[in-house]
């Protein structure tokens, strides 16, 4: 039993994303963003499931949209998102836009969220 997570089965462990295709800076992002929607109780659980299932190694990010659960949680996500994003005013979209320009320009200058350019 892994005291830190009490996880109890083989199929709950927690290992980090290792995509070949990311860099390390992006398998760690990646590793920590999932488990932030797996433990966000305002996330939907089928997103919950889908963190669960890639951290615990039994899907890999590049399989996820094969995946008919995969395929299901994410978009149906999406369909919520673009819903939320037609209900905002203008100027929220505005809003967003802005903080997404910014977030992106501090990215690529080296000192954002992401830590460095994401490509």
């Amino acid at each position: 039993m892994n005291s830190r997570n009490d996880f109890t089965s083989p199929g709950e462990r927690e290992y980090p994303v290792e995509d070949k295709d990311l860099s390390e800076e992006q398998n760690e992002h990646l590793t920590r963003s999932l488990r932030a929607v797996r433990s966000n109780p305002a996330t939907p659980p089928a997103l919950q499931d889908l963190a669960r299932k890639v951290l615990g190694g039994r899907l890999e990010v590049k399989d996820v949209l094969d995946d008919p659960s995969g395929y299901r949680a994410l978009t149906d996500g999406i369909a919520g998102l673009r819903e939320g994003w037609r209900a905002m005013s203008p100027q929220d979209r505005q809003a967003v836009r802005a903080t997404v320009e910014e977030n992106a320009d501090e990215a690529e200058a080296g000192g954002g969220p992401a830590g460095g350019r994401m490509r």
